[in-house]
């Protein structure tokens, strides 16, 4: 934990340090809490060009150096410090640091609300949502070469970063991973005091927190989203800058000073310089969330641009045409329309056809609207309707409440420009609706809420409780400001009544807020070491090595990084690995179990290594792999020869065999031919269902069910997820078995799947019937003071005799659990 909130201080400390270059670049000299976001954005621009460049991993590592190093040199010229408060106007204003210490402190230290219930450090949205194992996976592929290969021209900036960080002594893949997205919601909170600058510092504070992480954005934390988190923290910076650009517009200081110092620092003039901070807002988004996500911030331009008088007598018909009509613009516009070819179609950051799987999407079902306002009391976001939100009738009517007074508030105040940018952020969302499916629709809200937050959390707080004075310490308001106030009536006393309902509103609102986003964290899942982390042991094997791994579990890469992984993903599959067409890798109804049958001949060929789960009730290897290491759930084998090209399997669903009962015709005709068959020990199977306290398990609980099993030694195997350790036990036996989410698919997917079978112990029966009872480890004392709902799930418990499979001819293989076969002809 103390290296990801090590890499986290690093990419802020990064971010804040280019940031301050960029700025003075474009003529402001004093400081703005736009830097942080705009150098995020500037990193994100070059690790994601350069990731894919030659060198990869290492052109992005040593891009950054390079960017730091002019960073410096750039500050070091134009004699600005970091953080440093020069040329303030204002004498009572504060020092930087002073503002955004105390917001970076309260984001970190509710970040670490997931970390702490669980009681361990780990990967954040294991079983909830795995792409990170997948990006984990890329990662580590820009690093070294291993393992699969990103998709074309999906946008590496993130991971890029994530390889620059991990390079630094003591800070891991998966840690530098998670500190970025820690840096990220931090950033978002330091960006959001650009917007704050009127409140008290603990209201400051208490907003900013609210911004950085609303609801959404805590939900999508939670499952170690990084994207959509990027994508909301340069949309909300480049809304901030617009205020600003909307200041001068209208009307605002003299920007004359600044113009000056700009050319002082870059010999370049205003006309070009002013754009470099929306350019590195637009890089980040382009290199973090692909092309897609250039039209958040061009919607809000657009939106706000129509309030300008100059703008709309453009844009009537007549002058519109002349303008168009232009060999100027009509040149413009040939060029921007080949560059967006360019950008979304072809060459190394063309997405466009991968983008568009990804956005049709209906992986999770619709979420509601209402969860973009900040008041959605449940901690999956994914869940509407039944088993949704508590009360989502009162959450939708404080928040939509809190909304409309927030946006009279800033229209009052004549600062329309965040609310525009809220408005435009919503409008696309609206047109989403149409065309994109549930999974791009939930996004697109995600991104509408820190803009949301902002615009209900500074009016609510700021007028907190009186509604004319201001707190002490806040900065006084510009002179134009106070005019303008006076000019609009705002600051006149408000009746009594109007006061009582607006503090009402602020608590019920940011309560329910704060709750929400509380949920969210509580019961967000870290992975626990779970099995994958035996992986480790066969690294001094399989370092540099290509190796299949049959599981559908996308950390198993993170675990072997090092190694050349390939892993069976049904998501995204792997082009060195095809599934055996007899036992494909998603049946329809469920996802298979993996072992050896799952793969082509082909697949095994190409593989000098595999490893498969340990659990007696698994596949038997083909003969040309000899077993070489193993650990207590896995086995390691070397491939000595080519696979046998007869070997068959019957359709097992998703179990390791097929039971051969006779009365079936095509069995009977199949075993009356020529050929042999590797056969399991009888099996005694527990189905899920039989448990009876549910295959569902919180903390502290117990189900049982009872198997019938002959005298003799049985290996028992067993199917489960779980947060937290469990017991399998039964008269004369207990078997601890360790948390593990390993290949858990998000629990809100309708499809079966039970997972893999796992090794549950050695059960010595005395023949008849035998009750096995699984109890969930208590809850820790942290866990029952807030709450946390985590779930263990269980599959089927299977009992193997303990003795070797059987090979026979065919026609012995009658009414028994068939692995393989081998004949001339297969059906």
């Amino acid at each position: 934990m103390i290296a990801t909130y090590a890499s986290a201080a690093l990419i802020c400390a990064v971010s804040l340090l280019v940031g301050r270059a960029v700025l003075p670049l474009a003529g402001r000299r004093e400081w703005s809490w736009l830097e942080p976001a705009v150098g995020f954005g500037a990193v994100l621009a070059v690790t994601g060009l350069l990731a894919r460049a030659p060198g990869h991993g290492t052109s992005a590592t040593l891009g950054l150096a390079l960017l730091i190093l002019a960073a410096a040199l750039v500050l070091w010229r134009a004699g600005v410090r970091p953080l440093s408060g020069q040329n303030r106007q204002r004498t009572n204003a504060e020092a930087p640091w002073r503002e955004g210490l105390p917001v970076a402190l309260v984001v970190a230290l509710v970040l670490a609300i997931p970390f702490a219930v669980s009681g361990r450090w780990g990967l954040l949205g294991v079983g909830f949502n795995n792409d990170l194992g997948l990006h984990l996976a890329w990662a580590e592929w820009l690093r070294s070469g291993f393992g699969p290969e990103p998709d074309p021209g999906y946008p590496l900036g993130p991971h890029g970063l994530a390889v620059a960080t991990a390079a630094v002594p003591g800070i891991g893949l998966g840690q530098a991973f998670l500190g970025e997205i820690v840096a990220i919601a931090v950033l978002t909170g330091l960006t959001a005091l650009g917007a704050l600058r009127t409140l008290t510092p603990t209201r400051r504070t208490i907003a900013a927190a609210l911004v950085a992480l609303p609801y959404l954005a805590a939900s999508y934390y939670a499952q170690a989203a990084f994207k959509e988190l990027a994508e909301a923290l340069l949309v909300l910076a480049f809304a901030i800058w617009l205020t600003t650009l909307d200041s001068q517009v209208r009307g605002g200081p003299s920007p004359d000073t600044q113009h000056r110092a700009r050319r002082d620092v870059s010999g370049v003039g205003p006309p070009l310089t002013w754009l470099l901070p929306p350019l590195a807002l637009a890089g980040g988004i382009f290199f973090s969330y692909s092309f897609a996500g250039i039209a958040w911030p061009v919607a809000i331009l657009a939106l706000w641009s129509l309030t300008l008088p100059e703008v709309r007598q453009a844009l009537r018909p007549r002058a519109l045409l002349r303008f168009l009509l232009r060999p100027t613009t009509l040149l413009a516009i040939a060029v921007l329309a080949g560059l967006a070819v360019l950008v979304t179609l072809v060459g190394p950051f063309g997405f466009a056809s991968s983008f568009n799987k990804v956005a049709g999407s209906n992986t999770y079902g619709p979420i509601s609207p209402l969860e973009a306002l900040g008041i959605w009391p449940t901690s999956n976001y994914r869940l509407d309707a039944a088993g949704g939100a508590r009360l989502p009738g009162l959450a939708g009517a404080i928040a939509i409440l809190a909304l409309l007074v927030g946006v009279a508030w800033w229209v009052r105040r004549r600062e329309p420009t965040i609310p525009i940018a809220l408005g435009a952020a919503w409008l696309l969302y609206l047109l989403s609706l149409p065309s994109a499916g549930d999974y791009s629709q939930a996004k697109a809200l995600m991104i509408v809420s820190p803009l949301a937050m902002l615009v209900i959390a500074r009016p609510l707080l700021e007028e907190l409780p009186r509604l004319v004075r201001r707190g002490r310490g806040a900065p006084a308001p510009d002179t134009q400001l106070r005019a303008r106030r006076v000019v609009s009536g705002v600051g006149a006393p408000l009746p009594r009544p109007l006061r009582v309902g607006w503090t009402l509103l602020a608590v019920a609102f940011i309560a329910g807020a704060v709750y929400s986003s509380f949920l969210a964290l509580r019961d967000a899942p870290v992975g626990p070491p779970g099995h994958g982390s035996e992986l480790q042991a066969f690294l001094p094997i399989l370092h540099g090595q290509p190796v299949l791994y049959a599981g559908q579990d996308r950390y198993a890469a993170y675990e072997l990084l090092g190694a050349d992984t390939h892993v069976p993903l049904v998501e995204f599959p792997d082009d060195a690995v095809s599934p055996n067409p007899e036992k494909p890798f998603d049946t329809g109804d469920a996802y298979s179990p993996i072992d050896f049958d799952s793969f082509s001949r082909g697949t095994l060929d190409r593989s000098p290594y595999v490893i498969t789960g340990r659990a007696a009730w698994n596949s038997q290897a083909p003969p040309n792999f000899k077993h070489v290491d193993a650990t207590p759930s896995y086995v390691l084998w070397k491939r000595t020869g080519p696979t046998p090209e007869d070997r068959h399997v019957l359709l097992e669903g998703t179990e390791a065999g097929a039971y051969a009962g006779c009365a079936a015709p095509e069995i009977r005709i199949l075993l009356g031919g020529e050929g042999r068959a590797g056969l399991f020990p009888d099996a005694v199977i527990g189905q899920k269902g039989d448990w009876d306290g549910g295959s569902i398990l919180g903390t502290g609980a117990e189900t049982s069910q009872t198997l019938r099993l002959p005298a003799g030694s049985w290996n028992l195997s067993l199917q489960y997820f779980s947060p937290f350790d469990l017991t399998l036990s039964a008269p004369g036996f207990s078997e601890e078995l360790g948390a593990a989410l390993d290949g858990q698919r998000p629990n809100t997917i309708s499809l079966g799947n039970n997972g893999q079978s796992w090794p549950a112990g050695r059960y010595e029966s005395k023949g008849g019937s035998v009750r096995f009872t699984i109890a969930t480890e208590d809850a820790s004392t942290l866990q029952s003071l807030s709450g946390y709902t985590g779930k263990a799930y269980l599959g089927e418990l299977v009992a193997v005799p303990a003795e070797p499979h059987r090979t026979v001819p065919l026609s012995q293989a009658c009414d028994a659990w068939i692995d393989w076969y081998e004949a001339a002809e297969a059906p």
